[in-house]
C-alpha cells in the first residue's frame, strides 16, 4: 500500500494512471450494482412478509377484544425478531463486502476535486444507508398493526365511547322569568288598585261583573302602565311575552291598560295592532276593545276578511285632507292574510306610529311580520346613535298558552331586550332545559286549569258516534256542550247523525266549520252563546281564544294532531273559575298515541274507560241513522252539482 501511493507521488506514466482510474470506476460500479440487487433482495423477501402480516392482522381482529392486548404484544415481538435477523444477514454481507475493498482508499470523489475518504467513511456512509432501509421496513411493517387513532372517525365503524351532548342553556330572559300565580283567586280587587285606573274605566269593569281582576291581568296593568313612564321619558321599551293557562284572562291583560294609555291622544293614527290566528277571535277580541273604548275617543277597526276590503278601507278612512287620505282609527284588530292585503292594497294605511304590536297565540306562523315597517321589526342595537336618529320601535306584546320556549323558535320575532310573563317554576338559570320536548318544573306552558276535569273514553271507531251520544244523555240535564273535529267533513256528518239521534230530545245541534260563510258562522256562534243550540259541532276553527261563555262540557270527537290542539280544545272550558269538563273519545290504537302525547308534555294522564255501545246502537237504530245520511249525503252531492252547473250557465251568459 506504502510503494503504491509512494509511486503515485513520485509520477507514473499517464497510461497506468489511467488504468488505475478505470479499475476504480469499474469497483464504484460494481458497489452500485450490488446495491440495487440488495435493494431488490430486501422487496422481494418483505412482500410474503408483508402478505403474512396482513393475514395475521385479519386473525386478529376476528378476535374477542379481550386477546386484541396479548395479539399486539405477540405480533410486535416477531417484528423485532424480524429485525433483528435481518440485521445479522445485513452485518455479515457487509463484513464480506469489507474485505472485497479493504484495498481501495480512492473514490470518485477524488478523481474529480483531488480529496480522499478513508476506508471507514465509505463503510459507514454504506452502513447509514442500509440502516436507513432497515428502519424504514420497520415503519411499513409495524404501521399494519397500529391501531387507529383515537381523534378519528372511520365510517362503519361502531363508536366505543359515547359522545358528549351538548348542553343548551336558556337566555337570561327565559330562565328567569317573572313568576304570576295560577291561581285565579288571588287577584287584587279593583278597589286596591282603583289609583292606577281611570275612574271611567273602573266603572265599565263593575257594569261587566269583573270586581277584581286575574293575576295575569294585574301584573300586566303595572308593568305597561311603568313602561309608559320609560316611554315618556324617551326610553325603548322591552318586549313582553305572557304566558298563561287558558282562560286566566289574557285578552283583559292587554286590553285595561292599552286603553288606559291610548286614551290621552290627540290626533287619531294607527298606534295600536292586534294580529290573532282566526275570524272568530278576532271578532272577539274586537267586540272586547269595543266595550272598554266606549267611554274615550278611540276607534277600533276589524280587518279579518269577514267583510269586503273595500268595506274595511272605507271604515278606516273617512276624512281627507286634500288627496291624502287620513285614518280615523286608532286600534286595529286584524287577521294575518288581511292585514298584509291592507298593507300592499290599501292607499294611505301606515303603521308608522305604531305604539303597540299585539301578537295573540303567538306561536303561530309570522311571516307577516316581515310586511311592517322596518324599525318595527328590525329593531337595531340599543345606542346612543340609533335612539338619536332611529325611529321608536312599537312594544311588542306577545300572548299564549302555548307560547314556545325554544330561542330559536323566538328569534324571528325581533324582540327587543324581551321578559317573561308565566307561571314558571325553573329551578335555575343554568337549568338545561330539553326545549319544546322536556318542560321540566314549567307550569304555565301545557297546563289547564284547576277547574278543568280531563277525561277519556274509549270505543270502536265505527261506534264514536254512539259514543258521543252515550256522553251527552248520561246527566239528566244536558251540558252546554262543544265537540272538536279535525275536519269540515267529518263536522258535518256528525252534526247530522246527532240532530237525528236527539231530534226526539228537542235538543238543537249546530254545526260550524270553514264551509261556512263568515256572517253564517258568527251568527250560529251567537246563538250557541245565547243558548239557542245546545250542542255544536265544529272543527278546530274556535280552539284558539275563543271565549264562549258558560260552556260546560268539551268533546273532542277526533284525537288532534298535537299537544297544542289539545289544550286549546280542552280550554274553552273550565274558564274564569268556572268548573268544566273535557272528554277525549279514542280508538284502540290511539290510546298510545294519546298517553304518550300527555305525558311528554308532564301532563297526567287520565283514566280511560271503555264503552260498551252494542245494546245503546241498537236502541237507537244506529244502522239505520247511518243508511239515512249516505242517502242525504248523495242528495246533498246531486244538488250541489246541479248549482254548479247553474252557475257555470249563468257566467257563460253574462261573458256572452
Amino acid at each position: 500500500m506504502n510503494l503504491f501511493v509512494i509511486n503515485r507521488y513520485e509520477g507514473e506514466k499517464e497510461e497506468e494512471k489511467r488504468n488505475e482510474r478505470k479499475h476504480l470506476s469499474e469497483l464504484l460500479k460494481r458497489i452500485e450494482e450490488r446495491k440495487r440487487e440488495k435493494v431488490n433482495d430486501l422487496k422481494a423477501i418483505n412482500e410474503p412478509e408483508q402478505k403474512k402480516k396482513k393475514q395475521r392482522k385479519e386473525k386478529v381482529e376476528e378476535k374477542s377484544t379481550q386477546d386484541i392486548s396479548t395479539t399486539k404484544d405477540t405480533i410486535q415481538n416477531n417484528v423485532e425478531l424480524q429485525c433483528a435477523t435481518k440485521g445479522r444477514a445485513a452485518q455479515q454481507k457487509w463484513h464480506k463486502k469489507r474485505e472485497r475493498i479493504k484495498n481501495i482508499k480512492i473514490d470518485e470523489n477524488y478523481m474529480q476535486h483531488g480529496t480522499t475518504k478513508t476506508e471507514n467513511e465509505i463503510l459507514q456512509n454504506e452502513t447509514m444507508d442500509n440502516e436507513e432501509d432497515e428502519i424504514s421496513n420497520k415503519i411499513i411493517g409495524s404501521k399494519n398493526i397500529q391501531e387507529q387513532p383515537k381523534n378519528f372517525i372511520i365510517l362503519g365503524a361502531k363508536i366505543k365511547r359515547k359522545s358528549q351532548n351538548v348542553k343548551r342553556v336558556l337566555p337570561e330572559w327565559l330562565a328567569n322569568p317573572t313568576i304570576i300565580s295560577s291561581d285565579l283567586n288571588c287577584g287584587p280587587r279593583l278597589e286596591e288598585i282603583d289609583s292606577m285606573l281611570d275612574v271611567k274605566m273602573v266603572e265599565v269593569l263593575k257594569s261587566n261583573g269583573i270586581n277584581k281582576l286575574f293575576p295575569v291581568q294585574a301584573s300586566m296593568m303595572s308593568w305597561l302602565l311603568k313602561c309608559n313612564n320609560d316611554r315618556q321619558q324617551g326610553w325603548w321599551l322591552r318586549d313582553t311575552c305572557v304566558s298563561a293557562p287558558t282562560g286566566s284572562g289574557k285578552t283583559l291583560a292587554y286590553v285595561i291598560p292599552i286603553v288606559q294609555i291610548l286614551q290621552s291622544r290627540l290626533v287619531p293614527k294607527i298606534r295600536c295592532l292586534i294580529v290573532v290566528p282566526a275570524q272568530e277571535l278576532a271578532a272577539q277580541v274586537y267586540k272586547v276593545m269595543i266595550t272598554y273604548t266606549s267611554h274615550t275617543n278611540l276607534k277600533v277597526g276589524l280587518i279579518s276578511g269577514a267583510s269586503s276590503i273595500q268595506e274595511e278601507q272605507d271604515n278606516m278612512f273617512k276624512k281627507y285632507v286634500g288627496r291624502e287620505r287620513v285614518s280615523v282609527i286608532d286600534i286595529i284588530v286584524a287577521t294575518p292574510r288581511r292585514l298584509v292585503d291592507h298593507i300592499l292594497k290599501t292607499p294611505g294605511f301606515s303603521l308608522d306610529d305604531l305604539r303597540f304590536l299585539v301578537i295573540d297565540e303567538a306561536d303561530r306562523a309570522t311571516d307577516w311580520l316581515e310586511y311592517l315597517p322596518e324599525h318595527h321589526y328590525y329593531v337595531p342595537r340599543l345606542t346612543l346613535f340609533n335612539i338619536h336618529n332611529s325611529k321608536v320601535p312599537a312594544q311588542k306584546l306577545l300572548f299564549s298558552a302555548t307560547l314556545s320556549q325554544d330561542p330559536e323558535k323566538l328569534s324571528h320575532l325581533g324582540l327587543f331586550k324581551p321578559i317573561l310573563f308565566t307561571s314558571v317554576l325553573v329551578s335555575s338559570k343554568d337549568e338545561n332545559v330539553n326545549l319544546d320536548k322536556k318542560v321540566q318544573d314549567f307550569i304555565g306552558r301545557y297546563t289547564s286549569p284547576k277547574e278543568l276535569t280531563e277525561l277519556a273514553v274509549e270505543c270502536i271507531a265505527e261506534y264514536k258516534p254512539v259514543g258521543v251520544y252515550q256522553i251527552l244523555i248520561r246527566n239528566n240535564m244536558l251540558p252546554k256542550t262543544l265537540i272538536f273535529t279535525n275536519s269540515g267533513e267529518t263536522a258535518h256528518r256528525l252534526t247530522l247523525l246527532l240532530q237525528s239521534f236527539l231530534s226526539e230530545k228537542n235538543i238543537i245541534v249546530g254545526e260550524l266549520s270553514a264551509q261556512l260563510m263568515s256572517k253564517q258562522r258568527e251568527n250560529i256562534i251567537g246563538k250557541f252563546a245565547a243558548g239557542e243550540i245546545q250542542v255544536l259541532v265544529s272543527s278546530d276553527a274556535l280552539a284558539r281564544g275563543v271565549d264562549i261563555p258558560n260552556v260546560q262540557l268539551v268533546i273532542s270527537y277526533d284525537l288532534p294532531k298535537h299537544i297544542k290542539g289539545y289544550i286549546h280544545r280542552a280550554g274553552r272550558t273550565g274558564r274564569a273559575g268556572k268548573p268544566g269538563t273535557a272528554v277525549s273519545i279514542l280508538t284502540s290504537k290511539q290510546v298510545g298515541i294519546f298517553k304518550h302525547m300527555l305525558s311528554n308534555a308532564h301532563k297526567a294522564v287520565p283514566d280511560i274507560e271503555k264503552l260498551k255501545l252494542d245494546s245503546i246502537a241498537n236502541t237507537i237504530s244506529y244502522l239505520n241513522h247511518v243508511e239515512k245520511l249516505k242517502e242525504h249525503l248523495k242528495r246533498e252531492k246531486q244538488n250541489n252539482l246541479q248549482r254548479m252547473k247553474v252557475v257555470k250557465r249563468i257566467q257563460s251568459v253574462i261573458v256572452e
